[in-house]
């Protein structure tokens, strides 16, 4: 006898969507959510609207995503619960909708309470994505603070603070609270989040230039990711000893890892990430001489974004795309690269701004116009000296180049001069007297 419509649900495929949203509101995957009995695929099944879950798997979701369970089944919260908007506009930010949730995120930042904490981090993540990034820190830090330096209980904002940081060039602060976020992981046990900090940490560690400390923990996340056997950790890992490689000079070994990753990625919904890894490995294979297949990855990349491209990810692009194609003698067109990636330029934190500066001025420099190259590199080396002390050597050697060109060798001289200065003091400050 076939068996009637569930009576416990309003409709499969609205349970689905519903599941669905409090799901990626909560930031987890379908196997941080998955329980004994209901694994990864049922939930996808049911997210799809092909299964009708049992009341009791309901209430275990909604258990797990902080929910009423009526709002899975019949998307019905209690009208009095001051939770509602906030989940409401939790789900709007996870899936775009920007100004609906920074509307009800403002109504509740100024009331004192348990959900003041989560309207702010909802509003330092908004501002994050707009590139107001001196706001997110401000709001994120707010959040923090008032959550008692709680990091675990909202990983998402940690997460976009430490970025924050990194984006204004304050990476030693991106480190600190890393640091902090994964010692505090350490001592709960808490797995999923002890990989997702220390991946961040290893990054922000690898951007300072110190692998020492980074290679450590890369390897335990790459333990740790075996042990999750979740495949969107191990991308993760994959993208961050990618960036480890391209730092150390091995293209071949960097473009591998982004390989993996990309292959990850792609059979997930993880848009935007899949297109930093095609940047990542757009670069390593223009460091490999393949300058062909990056403009292909970064022709992809650019697509997977579409709308959500931010002004960093956009002036990143720019940049790697007029490396890569001055790097197949199409001058013209890397001109019109740099030129873009210039006009975003303030969009970068100071230490990316200056390695972009050395970049274009190279390109300006192939096009004959050595007056415009001169004035990035001047600009290149003023930043690296304070944000970028690791790379003022090489860019001081290809201003002094340009000065020998021009006929000023007492000048290249000089610049040859002060960037062995620094090169000097950044061996002391590493490796002592």
């Amino acid at each position: 006898m076939p068996r009637g419509p569930a009576t416990h649900v309003d409709d499969p495929a609205r349970v689905g969507e519903r599941l669905k949203a409090a799901r990626l509101a909560a930031g987890l995957s379908q196997r941080q959510l998955a329980f004994s009995g209901c694994g990864p695929a049922y939930i996808s099944r049911i997210e799809a609207g092909l299964r009708v879950p049992s009341l009791q798997v309901i209430h275990e979701f909604a258990r797990r995503l902080g929910v009423a369970p009526e709002y899975i089944s019949h998307g019905r919260t209690p009208d009095d619960d001051p939770e509602t908007p906030l989940l409401q506009a939790e789900v709007a930010l996870r899936l775009g909708a920007t100004d609906e949730a920074s509307n009800i995120f403002e109504a509740l930042a100024d009331k004192p309470g348990p959900y003041q904490v989560r309207a702010l981090a909802g509003l330092g993540q908004i501002a994050f994505r707009a590139g107001r990034v001196h706001e997110a820190v401000r709001r994120l830090e707010q959040a923090v603070a008032l959550d008692e330096r709680r990091l675990l209980r909202d990983p998402a904002a940690v997460d976009t603070l430490a970025r924050a940081y990194a984006s204004t060039g304050a990476l030693e602060r991106s480190v600190a609270i890393l640091d902090e976020a994964c010692e505090q992981a350490r001592s709960a046990s808490a797995t999923v989040e002890l990989l997702r900090f220390g991946v961040l940490l290893a990054n922000a560690l690898i951007d300072l230039n110190q692998f020492d400390r980074a290679q450590p923990l890369l390897v335990e996340a790459i333990r740790l990711a075996d042990e999750s056997r979740d495949p969107l950790t191990h991308a993760r890992v994959y993208w961050a000893q990618s960036r480890f490689h391209i730092l150390s000079g091995e293209p071949e070994l960097a473009a591998r890892y982004a390989r993996r990753a990309l292959a990850i990625f792609e059979r997930t919904e993880n848009d935007s990430f899949s297109a930093m890894v095609y940047h990542l490995l757009a670069y390593a294979e223009v460091e490999a001489g393949e300058a062909a297949a990056a403009l292909e990855h970064l022709e992809r990349g650019r697509e997977l974004f579409a709308a959500t491209m931010t002004p960093i990810d956009d002036a990143k692009f720019a940049i790697e795309e007029a490396r890569a194609l001055l790097a197949l003698r199409r001058l013209k067109d890397a001109a019109r690269a740099a030129s873009r990636a210039l006009a975003l330029m303030e969009a970068l934190d100071p230490g990316d701004r200056g390695r972009s500066y050395v970049v274009l001025a190279g390109v300006f420099k192939a096009n004959g116009e050595p007056e415009r190259a001169l004035e990035l590199y001047e600009l290149a080396l003023e930043l690296l000296e304070e944000h970028g002390r690791p790379y003022v050597v090489d860019a001081a050697g290809q201003l002094a180049q340009l000065l020998e060109d021009l006929g000023r060798p007492l000048d290249a001289l000089q610049t040859l001069k002060r960037g062995l200065r620094f090169q000097q003091d950044l061996d002391v400050a590493v490796f002592g007297n």
